[in-house]
């Protein structure tokens, strides 16, 4: 089960990222095995997936890259998680990483918290994005093709600029050491406005 809704044109550039990001995803776990995934680690795993998407798809990407920022007192320097930028597009994103209960997703202020985070790393005139990965996990076994549905709804009515997801048919049985199943991930934008 995978999607994304891009609701913000100015995202739209981001399309063939996203689509690379479910590739990434899975070559990763071709390659490790069916012990390990990679949205079972933090956000600056999920934005190196996100970085090798954006390569592959022709675009370039500086991770945990130095700004500029134009305040009261004038300028001063900031810093952003990733900049993703095309010939004619770029963004400048502020991450951050959740692991909520599969029946309970709550993530309305974790994204908000993330896109204020973002409004600090550059101009008001740059494409600034709030980022949040989102690799909802349940104990003692395997979210149901109803939950995995239930959260796919919750995601396409969380107020974003554009949100992907992706819940792999091959790994959904996966689980961590602690005895969590983590049935996929999702990543979640909204831009951030002076």
């Amino acid at each position: 089960m995978q999607g994304m809704i891009i609701s913000n044109p100015r995202l739209e550039f981001l399309r063939p990222v996203l689509e690379r990001w479910f590739d990434c995803i899975d070559r990763y776990n071709t390659v490790r095995g069916d012990n390990d995934t990679p949205y079972w680690h933090d956000e600056k795993a999920n934005l190196g997936l996100l970085a090798a998407a954006a390569w592959m798809a022709e675009m370039v990407t500086l991770n945990d890259t130095a700004t500029r920022k134009q305040n009261e007192e004038g300028e001063r320097n900031a810093r952003a998680d990733l900049l993703i930028a095309g010939a004619e597009d770029r963004a400048f994103i502020q991450a951050t990483q959740r692991w909520p209960r599969v029946n309970n997703l709550n993530l309305t202020q974790a994204l908000l918290d993330i896109t204020v985070d973002a409004k600090r790393i550059s101009y008001a005139s740059d494409l600034k994005l709030g980022c949040l990965f989102v690799a909802p996990q349940k104990a003692q076994h395997s979210a149901s093709p109803e939950e995995l549905q239930d959260m796919v709804d919750y995601l396409q009515k969380e107020h974003t600029c554009a949100v992907a997801w992706y819940f792999p048919y091959a790994y959904r049985k996966l689980h961590s050491d602690a005895g969590n199943y983590h049935p996929g991930i999702a990543v979640l934008f909204k831009e951030a406005r002076d």
